[in-house]
C-alpha cells in the first residue's frame, strides 16, 4: 500500500483538523475570557486573592513532573533563562513579558524555532552497536575470546542512559506596554533508554538483557495575554500575564532485546490523553532592575508511558527570574523554586541559570550562558549564539556543551 501524501500524514499525525476546531474556539472565547481579566481596573485594585492562592499552592508543591524547558534560540543561548527578559519568547517563558516590548514593531512571526538535545554521557549508541556486532561473531565463532568481548560490552553498557529532546515551535505574538497577545504552538518529545543487563547466558548463547524505552510528545496550542498595570503603590511598573492553552500528551515504554534494539524510541503503542493547562507571569521593574515569577503548568495531569505499566505526571513549575537590563545588555539569573521529576530515567532536575546579552551593534547580539542542576550531581554546561537583525528579518542560533549533554537550536523569526 502507497504511503499518504506527506501533508496528509502530517495533518493525520498532529490532529490538525481538530485543533482548527480547537484554535476557533480560542479566538471566540478564551482570548476574551483573558484580555477581560487583564483589563478589568477592579481586579487589580489590591494583589488579586486567586493570584496570591496561586502562588502560595505552587509552594507547597513538591515537584513537577517534566524539566523546565528551553524551547527558543535565545533562551538555550543564555544557558536557560528567560523569566525576565525577551518579551518575543515570552509564550515559553513569562507571559508578562509581552507587555514589556519595546513598539518598534507591532508584529513578531517566529515561524519556526527548531532545536534538539542529546545527552549520551556513557556513550550507549556506540556501545549498543558494539555489544550488537561482538554477538555476531560469536553467533559464528563461540569461543572464550569471542564469549569475553561480548561480556565486556554488556558490561561498559549496564547503569548506562541514553537521553533526547527536540521541539518545533510557531509563534505569533502582538507585544505592547498597554495590552498584549500571542498565539503559539509547540510541539516537544524528549525519551530515555536505559539498558536492563542480566540473565545472559553466553555458552548458549542467549539474551535476556533489554533496552527499556521511556518517552512522551506534548503538543500545545494556546494563546497569552499581558497588561502592565503602571498604577500607584505596589502595581507601579507590574506586569502581569495568563496563558491558556490545550494539551495532547502521548507517553511511550516498551523494552526490546538489547540484541536487536535501537536508541530511537518508537511511537507505536502509545497512551495519549488531553487537557487545557494554564500559565501565570508576573515582572516588576525597579528602573534597570526586574524581578520576574512564572508558574506554568499549573493544572495537574497524570499520563502513562505506554503499556510499560510506568506513569509520569505534569505538575506545575515555578520559576523566579532576576535581570539588569541597559540600554545594550541584559545580565539574567533564573533559578527553580521546585524541583523537576525526569522524563522516564533521567534525574532529578533544579536549574539555577545565568545569562548574558549583548547588543553590540543594532543588528547583532551575542549571548552566552551557564546552567548548573542544584539536584544531584549532573555535569554543568556553557552556553553560546547569536542573533542577527536584518531589516526585518530576525535569525537567532544557539548551542551548548557539557560533559554529559549537547544540544543547538536554530530559529526564523519576522518583525512587521
Amino acid at each position: 500500500m502507497q504511503n499518504p501524501p506527506f501533508v496528509h500524514r502530517l495533518m493525520y499525525q498532529y490532529n490538525f483538523p481538530g485543533w482548527i476546531r480547537y484554535w476557533t474556539f480560542w479566538n471566540n472565547a478564551m482570548q476574551k475570557t483573558v484580555t477581560d481579566m487583564l483589563t478589568n481596573k477592579d481586579n487589580w485594585k489590591r494583589p488579586p486573592g486567586w493570584l496570591l492562592g496561586l502562588l502560595l499552592m505552587l509552594c507547597v508543591q513538591t515537584a513537577a513532573a517534566v524539566p523546565f524547558g528551553m524551547f527558543d534560540a535565545r533562551t538555550m543561548a543564555m544557558g536557560g533563562v528567560g523569566v525576565a527578559s525577551g518579551p518575543q519568547f515570552a509564550t515559553f517563558n513569562n507571559p508578562a513579558l509581552l507587555a514589556t516590548a519595546d513598539e518598534v514593531h507591532e508584529w513578531f512571526l517566529l515561524a519556526p524555532t527548531l532545536s534538539q538535545q542529546l545527552g549520551d554521557p556513557n556513550n550507549v549508541e556506540d556501545n549498543l552497536a558494539a555489544f550488537q556486532q561482538a554477538a555476531d561473531t560469536l553467533d559464528g565463532n563461540n569461543n572464550a575470546a569471542n564469549r569475553a568481548a561480548v561480556q565486556q560490552q554488556l558490561d561498559a553498557l549496564d547503569g548506562s542512559l541514553y537521553s533526547t529532546s527536540r521541539n518545533s515551535a510557531f509563534v505569533l505574538a502582538i507585544p505592547s506596554r498597554i495590552l498584549s497577545g500571542a498565539a503559539f504552538f509547540n510541539v516537544y518529545e524528549a525519551s530515555t533508554a536505559q539498558p536492563m543487563i542480566g540473565g545472559d547466558n553466553l555458552t548458549t548463547p542467549s539474551y535476556a538483557s533489554t533496552l527499556a524505552q521511556r518517552g512522551l510528545r506534548i503538543v500545545e496550542n494556546g494563546v497569552s495575554a499581558a497588561k502592565a498595570l503602571n498604577g500607584g503603590g505596589w502595581m507601579q511598573n507590574l506586569t502581569v500575564g495568563f496563558s491558556a492553552k490545550f494539551l495532547l500528551v502521548s507517553g511511550y515504554g516498551y523494552a526490546d532485546p538489547l540484541r536487536s534494539a535501537d536508541v530511537d524510541i518508537s511511537r507505536t503503542g502509545n497512551k495519549s490523553g488531553g487537557q487545557f493547562m494554564f500559565d501565570v507571569g508576573v515582572l516588576k521593574e525597579f528602573g534597570v532592575w526586574k524581578a520576574g515569577l512564572v508558574a506554568k503548568n499549573i493544572v495537574p495531569g497524570n499520563y502513562k508511558y505506554g503499556d510499560s505499566g510506568d506513569t509520569f505526571k505534569i505538575d506545575p513549575q515555578l520559576r523566579a527570574g532576576f535581570a539588569y537590563q541597559s540600554r545594550y545588555s541584559v545580565l539574567e539569573l533564573d533559578i527553580d523554586l521546585l524541583e523537576n521529576d525526569p522524563v522516564g530515567f533521567g534525574s532529578p532536575s533544579q536549574i539555577a541559570a545565568l545569562g548574558w546579552e549583548w547588543q553590540i551593534w543594532q543588528w547583532l547580539a551575542i549571548r552566552a550562558g551557564y546552567n548548573q542542576n542544584l539536584t544531584g550531581n549532573e555535569a554543568a554546561y556553557g552556553s553560546a549564539g547569536i542573533g542577527l537583525l536584518i531589516n526585518s528579518l530576525q535569525i537567532d542560533v544557539a548551542a551548548y556543551s557539557g560533559d554529559e549533554s549537547e544540544g543547538i537550536s536554530a530559529q526564523l523569526g519576522l518583525q512587521f
